[in-house]
């Protein structure tokens, strides 16, 4: 296999992330080498028309692979839900999490930090399964990175789906998670899903139109030993296959 590159975008108004910038889009790819320029140069458009407002900062990396480093999982298995409201949507979300490994009080608790938000966090809540308890902390949470898929295009055309998918199955790839809950921050995109057992559920109405603000819960074992999960979930290349 030719070498492959990591391509990570993220993209802010007001200043860098760091400096209080406020959030408008992320994104990568892992491509080959000829790809990068072209790969490149759409996350930045991405980031220059984007439903939250026009970045004015924009920070591209662009990383080698070795391809000894790169994890291969399966992609999971996806269901297509109905919801006519968000408390239809939410209490769908309850009963397709719910079972042995996650409580009816972590996915209510999940809920409500969700719904709870002033503003999009930049990563994901990690809640204990069993108690509902939040166990990181801050405001950054914890940023899944560094995966795509062989064939992205065979995923779907809808890119919000397409990496959402990505996304979702690298986090049940990690030891000790058992479930996510996500709804997008993108205003005009109001789909959220679930994932877990090896589905992905996506829930139609999971929040309002026009919010801006969203979010990523996944749940964990209790007896997880969370900072070998985050250098998974960060740090480990992960190219998802059919």
């Amino acid at each position: 296999m030719s070498e492959l590159y990591s391509v990570r975008m993220r993209a802010a108004q007001g200043g860098p992330h760091e400096n209080g910038g406020h959030h408008i889009s992320g994104a990568e790819r892992i491509v080959k080498l000829e790809e990068v320029g072209s790969i490149a140069q759409s996350l930045a458009e991405r980031a220059l028309h984007h439903s939250k407002g026009t970045a004015d900062f924009i920070n591209i990396t662009v990383d080698l692979i070795p391809s000894n480093e790169i994890t291969y999982i399966d992609c999971l298995q996806v269901e297509e839900h109905r919801a006519n409201t968000i408390v239809e949507a939410h209490e769908l979300a309850i009963e397709l999490l719910q079972g042995p490994h996650i409580t009816e009080v972590a996915i209510q608790n999940a809920i409500n930090f969700l719904k709870g938000l002033d503003s999009s966090m930049r990563g994901a809540m990690l809640v204990d399964a069993t108690t509902g308890k939040r166990i990181d902390e801050g405001k950054r949470g914890v940023r899944v990175s560094h995966m795509d898929s062989f064939d992205s295009e065979s995923l779907g055309d809808n890119d919000h789906m397409r990496e959402a998918l990505v996304l979702a199955s690298k986090v049940q790839s990690a030891d000790g998670i058992v479930g996510e809950l996500c709804w997008s921050d993108d205003p005009d995109y109001t789909v959220g899903y679930v994932a877990c057992n090896g589905v992905y559920h996506r829930i139609p109405n999971m929040k309002e139109l026009g919010s801006d603000i969203g979010g990523r819960v996944f749940f964990v074992q209790s007896d997880i030993d969370s900072k070998s999960v985050i250098e998974y979930l960060e740090k480990t290349p992960v190219l998802v296959q059919r």
